[in-house]
């Protein structure tokens, strides 16, 4: 028998446990997200990629330090990095004159990119500007899609396709009303994706069915 084909056995509970967690599942484990900030982010990306991470946790991996790469050119640092934190989402925030204040969103499968888009940052408001309460963390959100060019071209469907991955959260059987407390809207308009985060607020209405309010609380 070749090397290539022994099994090596676990020597420890703890790698035990942790060949078990990667072993193929009937129902697979809640994709995780990794942050991961480009060589020369500036200030505005490093706070975007924070604050998406504050969004995704417990479910995301935030890498603090820069890693020099380009996701279009090679994805050798993006494989690794999704291997040794078992993510298969991504998210690349980096910076310079020709892509200013660039995201890039993506997915894995098999520790291999799938695919991926780029987007860029023309305005943002980070969540520690917005003074109103959070929701508590690994709330699952609401997703709303507005805009008629989700559905429109092959490159919006993909978009829509890929952000609903990234912030869907766990897959539950039953929704309790208590349990909706917060909503992330994206809206497709003028070749821009406008994106919104709200606290529901559920108020009293004078009958069985609550009053409805939005607190807008970032980013």
């Amino acid at each position: 028998m070749d090397a290539l084909d022994r099994v090596i056995k676990p020597k420890t509970k703890r790698a035990k446990r942790f060949l078990e967690k990667r072993e193929p599942k009937l129902s697979e484990n809640i994709k995780n997200a990794m942050l991961i900030k480009g060589g020369n982010a500036n200030t505005t990306v490093t706070q975007v990629l924070k604050d998406v991470y504050a969004l995704k946790k417990p479910y995301g991996v935030l890498y603090k330090k820069k890693n020099i790469t380009r996701p279009f050119e090679d994805q050798t640092s993006l494989e690794f990095f999704s291997k040794k934190s078992d993510c298969s989402l991504f998210m690349f925030g980096s910076h310079n004159k020709k892509r200013p204040n660039n995201l890039v969103i993506g997915r894995m499968y098999d520790y291999h990119v799938l695919d991926m888009i780029e987007l860029g940052i023309e305005k943002f408001v980070s969540l520690k500007d917005i003074k109103n309460s959070k929701c508590p963390e690994g709330t699952k959100p609401m997703l709303i899609f507005a805009g008629d060019a989700f559905d429109a071209t092959e490159d919006y469907r993909r978009l829509k396709s890929l952000l609903i991955d990234f912030f869907r959260g766990p897959t539950v059987s039953n929704i309790r009303l208590a349990g909706l407390e917060y909503v992330l809207h994206f809206t497709a308009l003028n070749g821009k994706i406008y994106f919104r985060s709200y606290k529901l607020l559920l108020k009293k209405s004078g009958c069985r069915t609550p009053q409805i309010e939005l607190e807008e609380m970032g980013p």
